[in-house]
């Protein structure tokens, strides 16, 4: 019966994003830590809030024809509680904008750049060549992983970054970009084994992602390759020994668990162990300060 019920619970974070909404804002006050800036708890919670709204929303556009049959959990559950996530959705993007109104004018703006980048992923804007549909930017040919990898940098590192300086606090440029780029490539590193697991289902709808146009041995070693320059690139860096060992540390973690999964890949393994990193890697510098 406790079984059960923590995994409805466990359900409920990871499948209505509450959870993805979650890492968000520790990777949002990881930027804060690393960049020794005072926590702005509005851009905190905006961030949390606009994730989970573009990612339900995401997932309710990108909704198959019988998602009921789906094989995947994670879908039968979102389809199941789809008049709830709208409700989740709404609340989210208005409590978002109400935040938003609040910021200074560049970041507003940064925000809303951001916002059209999230839409633009699966809203169907472009016209393929030679074809009559219309698609998202998530069809064009290997651009999927790195336009996720710059949307969550550019919230989580440069909507902080653009608060605080328009708030008069002095601004490390060189370190912001340096942590941007890191954000980036563990982003990235990280979403590649997702798009492994739907190289089969992506070549059947024809969008050409990392896994299907490299094979899945090449993109796991891309994402390894990655993850080994974001560890290199921590370990050089200029940043306090124990920030640099508690990143170091779990970089290496999600490597492993990307090379040697410590469990069957199932949603968990996705969205709880490999997601969960960017919830990890602000815990563990938190804890390390």
């Amino acid at each position: 019966m406790a079984r059960n019920y923590f995994i409805k619970v466990l359900d409920l974070l990871l499948f209505s994003n509450v959870f993805i909404a979650c890492c968000a804002v520790a990777q949002g006050s990881l930027s804060y830590l690393l960049l020794s800036l005072p926590m702005d708890y509005a851009v905190l919670a905006i961030l949390g809030c606009a994730t989970l709204a573009l990612y339900n929303f995401s997932m309710i556009l990108a909704r198959p024809q019988y998602p009921e049959t789906s094989p995947y959990r994670r879908v039968r559950w979102i389809f199941r509680h789809e008049r709830s996530l709208w409700g989740w959705t709404a609340v989210a993007l208005a409590v978002a904008l109400l935040l938003g109104f609040q910021l200074h004018l560049p970041s507003f703006l940064l925000l809303g750049a951001v916002g059209a980048m999230g839409l633009a992923y699966n809203v169907p804007l472009i016209r393929m060549k030679g074809e009559r549909r219309w698609v998202g930017l998530r069809q064009l040919t290997g651009v999927k992983l790195f336009y996720i990898g710059a949307v969550w940098a550019m919230s989580c590192v440069l909507l902080p970054v653009a608060e605080a300086y328009h708030d008069g606090f002095a601004i490390a440029w060189t370190q912001v970009g340096q942590l941007a780029a890191w954000v980036f490539l563990f982003v990235v590193a990280i979403t590649i084994p997702f798009d492994v697991r739907d190289i089969y289902q992506d070549r059947y709808y024809g969008l050409k992602t990392i896994p299907v146009l490299v094979g899945e041995r090449k993109a796991l070693a891309l994402s390894a390759i990655l993850l080994v320059i974001h560890i290199g690139w921590v370990w050089a860096s200029g940043h306090a020994l124990d920030v640099r060992v508690a990143l170091s540390v779990t970089s290496l973690f999600c490597l492993l668990a990307i090379l040697f999964p410590p469990m069957k890949k199932n949603e968990y393994y996705y969205f709880l162990v490999l997601d969960g990193t960017m919830l990890l890697q602000f815990l563990v510098v938190w804890a390390a300060n």
